[in-house]
C-alpha cells in the first residue's frame, strides 16, 4: 500500500495547530505583529524578490519577510500535502540521497533520468491544481479561502521560481500523482523506484522490464501534466552492474556497498597525505581561507562517514586515527 505523507496527529504541529481555527490566528501567533497579517494579503511579491545569475542559471532570491512567510507557510501548511513516502527522498526531514540509492544497492539493472528545468516546467495549472487537492489535508479552518493568495506568495509569472523556500516541498506534492501511478507499475513488474527532486531510478533484477521503461516514464508523465514536463535526453540512460554506476553522487560498488565519488576520495587522501607530509603542499590544496579549507575537509569526512564509514576506516589505517580524527571533529591546526 502506498503511503502518503504524515498525518495530522503524528504532526509535532498537529497539537498546537489545533488550538487556533483561522489562518490569522496562527500567523499572528507565529509572527507576534513582526508581520501584520492585512499586508501579508496585499504585499507585491515581485517586490520583495532579488534576481541573481548562478552557473548559467536564474535564482530568485527573496527578502527576509517573504522567506520568513515561506517558511510559515511550509510548516503550517505545506507539510501536510500529500507525498508518496516510499518513493520521495528529496527535501524531507530524515531522508537524503543516501537513502534514495541505497534502495537500489541490491539490483543488477538500472535506468535512471531526470525532468528537464523541473521547477519551471511547473506551471500555472499544476500548481492550482496542488493547491485545490491538498489545502483540504491542511488543519486550518479557513485555508481554502486562501486559495489565490497561497498561489500568489509562491510563484513568479505562473511557475515556480529556483531559490523559494516552498518550491521544494510544493514541487514533491505537485508530482504525486505520477509518483503514485510510476510506483504501482513498478510495483507489479518488481522494479524499485526513488525520486530525488527531479532525478527518477528505478532498478530490477530482471533486464527485461526495463525494455521500454523510458516510454512508460514518459507516458506517466504525460498523464499528470501534459507535454508540460518532460525527460532529459542527455541524463537519461541504461546501466548495469560491472560498470561505474553513479547516481546522485554516489556509488554503487560491485558488492552493492554505497560509497562516494572517487574524486572525492582522490581529494581527501591528498589532503590528508600532503598534512602529514608536506605542510606547504596542503596549504597551497586548502586555499587562502585556511580556516575554511579545514572546515570543508572536516565536512567532507563527516558525510564520507554517514554514506561509507567503512572507507573513513581506512583512512583511519592508512593515515592514522589521530589525523583522521583531528580533521573529523575539526581540532585540526
Amino acid at each position: 500500500m502506498t503511503n502518503t505523507s504524515k498525518s495530522l496527529s503524528s504532526s509535532p504541529l498537529s497539537t498546537n495547530l489545533k488550538q487556533y481555527k483561522t489562518l490569522q490566528d496562527i500567523f499572528t501567533s507565529n509572527f507576534h505583529n513582526k508581520y501584520i497579517f492585512s499586508d501579508f494579503l496585499t504585499f507585491d511579491v515581485s517586490n520583495e524578490v532579488e534576481k541573481l545569475a548562478y552557473n548559467k542559471k536564474t535564482i530568485y532570491k527573496p527578502s527576509s519577510k517573504l522567506k520568513a512567510i515561506q517558511r510559515f507557510l511550509n510548516t503550517c501548511v505545506f507539510e501536510f500535502a500529500s507525498i508518496n513516502n516510499d518513493v520521495v527522498f528529496s527535501y524531507r526531514k530524515g531522508k537524503s540521497t543516501l537513502g534514495a540509492v541505497k534502495k537500489h544497492a541490491s539490483n543488477k539493472y538500472f535506468f535512471q533520468t531526470d525532468i528537464s528545468d523541473f521547477f519551471g516546467s511547473i506551471d500555472k495549472n499544476n500548481i492550482e491544481n496542488f493547491l485545490k487537492n491538498n489545502l483540504d489535508n491542511v488543519p486550518i479552518k479557513d485555508i481554502s479561502e486562501y486559495q489565490k493568495r497561497l498561489f500568489e506568495l509562491i510563484t513568479l509569472n505562473g511557475k515556480l521560481p529556483v531559490g523559494f523556500a516552498t518550491s521544494p516541498l510544493v514541487s514533491n506534492s505537485c508530482l504525486y500523482l505520477f509518483d503514485k501511478a510510476l510506483h504501482d507499475y513498478c510495483l507489479i513488474n518488481d522494479i524499485t523506484y526513488t525520486r530525488y527532486s527531479d532525478d527518477i531510478i528505478l532498478s530490477t533484477n530482471n533486464d527485461k522490464v526495463l525494455l521500454d521503461i523510458d516510454k512508460i516514464v514518459k507516458s506517466f508523465l504525460n498523464k499528470s501534466f501534459g507535454t508540460s514536463l518532460s525527460l532529459n535526453p542527455a541524463k537519461t540512460k541504461h546501466t548495469h552492474k560491472g560498470k561505474k554506476l553513479k547516481f546522485l553522487g554516489l556509488v554503487i560498488l560491485p558488492t552493492g556497498r554505497v560509497t562516494v565519488d572517487i574524486k572525492i576520495k582522490r581529494k581527501i587522501e591528498a589532503s590528508l597525505y600532503y598534512y602529514i607530509n608536506d605542510k606547504s603542499k596542503f596549504i597551497s590544496i586548502v586555499g587562502d581561507n585556511y580556516e575554511s579549507g579545514l572546515a570543508t575537509i572536516s565536512g567532507q569526512l563527516n558525510y564520507i562517514n554517514m554514506i561509507d564509514s567503512e572507507y573513513l576506516n581506512k583512512l583511519r589505517k592508512k593515515y592514522g586515527n589521530t589525523v583522521v580524527d583531528m580533521f573529523f571533529h575539526k581540532s585540526v591546526t
